[in-house]
């Protein structure tokens, strides 16, 4: 059991706590908004690009902050390209036909 290792319902209540705020910022943003998505698609508007790159980032410089104080441990599992590329093409053609990608649907 690491340091921060959360367990039960405190992890039920964690979850919950970070999607309402995803739904949140997602929603402050109008990343549901169907134009802002084909507008990003179309490169016209930058919200969404912004949004997505701003959280990627923050991700990585948290877990990797993380990582190196020692609070957490990374189980880096070996990368399967063609499984990485044929889960892109389903994700890609799904979210441009429809303007929604899985989590803005959801929020």
């Amino acid at each position: 059991m690491g340091p921060l290792e959360i367990t039960g319902t405190a992890r039920l209540l964690l979850g919950l706590a970070t999607g309402i705020a995803f739904g949140f910022i997602l929603q402050k943003g109008q990343a549901l908004k169907f134009h802002k998505i084909i507008d990003a698609l179309r490169l016209r508007d930058f919200t969404i690009w912004k949004l997505m790159f701003t959280a990627i980032g923050v991700g990585m410089v948290g877990v990797y902050g993380l990582h190196e104080l020692g609070l957490v441990k990374l189980h880096i599992k070996e990368t399967i390209l063609s499984a990485n590329i044929l889960g892109g093409l389903i994700f890609g053609a799904g979210f441009a036909l429809l303007g929604f990608c899985p989590g803005t649907c959801v929020a």
